[in-house]
């Protein structure tokens, strides 16, 4: 930090007077930021230059003589809610109900004032503390899912210049155990099946017969079903992994299209709907069915892990099925590929199949040498 001139090889200086002076914050480790800046070949308006500099660096960070705006906390999560970056968001509905619930934990805060110490604190209720109105805590993974919306916030509300640090940098996220395996067989889904309303129903056989999440299907429209050669087509637009992807349907499926085209709404594009309207859930009617056909622990994303076992068990190739389910790392896929029992006997089964034929194959390369040398004995398989 300073005036300097940059030196030539020999030591010489040469060139323009620069200064270097403390420019903020680093938000995430309070270290401060340096900037520097080329002021031209007089030393005295260098000199000038840096302690102007100076002067502002120490209004605005040591003696407090700069008034800066403050904000609560509930502002801030107003303020990011009406940004473009989160209004176009697809979780931007889960992002206003956390929302409502940071606030009620640190919306009468000054945003300056919440300390890593409350947000530890937090998590921690919302671990132990039952919800309002429920008997059940919150999970882990959707803690996370509010920390991270808290960090968003105050990462783009720096960017800003509204508050110049983040209190969640250094908190760190509980450990998520939500790997699920659970799998339903063909006749358990066809149980689940016969307790659905009809609209229902169409909704969990696209999913079982496509492996397509819910939000793809809930908001899947008839331009994108191709009747005609027998695919849906989905953009980069309708997909998590803003990824297009195209995705084949059965008999069965085509079937089905064809049934609800018959009743397409002029109003909306809509391809499943109720009433005319379209579906944006049907969690309450499939877990009422899903008790009624006595299959427990299974909700509507389990029949994307079904799929994809049932996939695998066919014989298709991994890397197909990662392209018609959009999985785009191999760890994320065998999340959803489950290896049962069945898969354990199928495996030892083949691989006893192989040692046989192995066995079968060197006696009968065996067997012609045998009879050059004359030897009558037979060997035994």
């Amino acid at each position: 930090m300073g005036v300097y001139r940059r030196k030539k090889r020999r030591g010489e200086p040469a060139g323009p007077w620069i200064i270097q002076y403390p420019k903020g914050v680093d938000p995430r480790t309070g270290k401060i930021r340096y900037t520097s800046e080329k002021i031209g070949y007089s030393k005295r308006m260098a000199d000038l230059a840096f302690g102007r500099k100076m002067l502002e660096w120490e209004k605005k960070k040591h003696l407090g003589l700069e008034k800066k705006e403050e904000y609560l906390f509930r502002e801030l999560v107003g303020w990011y809610l009406k940004l473009p970056v989160a209004m176009k968001k697809k979780s931007y509905n889960k992002d206003e109900q956390r929302g409502e619930i940071l606030k009620v934990h640190f919306g009468l805060r000054n945003a300056r004032e919440i300390k890593p110490a409350m947000i530890e604190t937090f998590q921690y209720d919302m671990l132990t503390k039952p919800r309002e109105g429920k008997k059940r805590v919150y999970k882990p993974a959707t803690v996370n899912r509010m920390l991270a919306l808290m960090k968003r916030i105050y990462n783009l509300a720096i960017r800003e210049e509204m508050v110049e640090r983040n209190p969640c940098f250094k908190v760190s996220m509980l450990p998520e155990n939500n790997k699920r395996d659970r799998v339903i067989t063909h006749a358990q889904f066809e149980a689940i099946l016969s307790h659905l309303p009809k609209h229902a129903a169409d909704i969990v056989t696209t999913a079982y017969h496509t492996g397509m999440r819910a939000g793809e299907i809930f908001g899947l429209t008839w331009d994108r079903v191709n009747m005609k050669e027998g695919f849906i087509e989905l953009t980069a637009a309708d997909t998590k992994t803003a990824e297009p992807r195209r995705i084949y349907f059965n008999d069965d499926l085509k079937a089905l299209f064809q049934e609800l085209g018959k009743i397409r709404r002029i109003r909306h594009k809509a391809v499943f709907t109720y009433r005319g309207k379209p579906i944006d859930s049907i969690r309450k009617s499939f877990n009422e069915a899903c008790a009624k056909a006595e299959v427990q622990d299974f909700r509507i994303h389990d029949l994307r892990h079904t799929f994809n076992t049932n996939m695998r068990k066919a014989g298709v190739d991994r890397s197909v099925i990662m392209k018609i389910t959009g999985h785009k790392t191999t760890s994320m896929f065998e999340r959803y590929n489950t290896i049962d029992s069945e898969d354990a006997r199928s495996a030892m089964d083949r691989y006893e199949g192989f040692l046989r034929s192995q066995i079968t194959s060197g006696l009968l390369h065996a067997l012609p040498e045998a009879i050059k040398e004359g030897r009558t004995e037979r060997p035994t398989l």
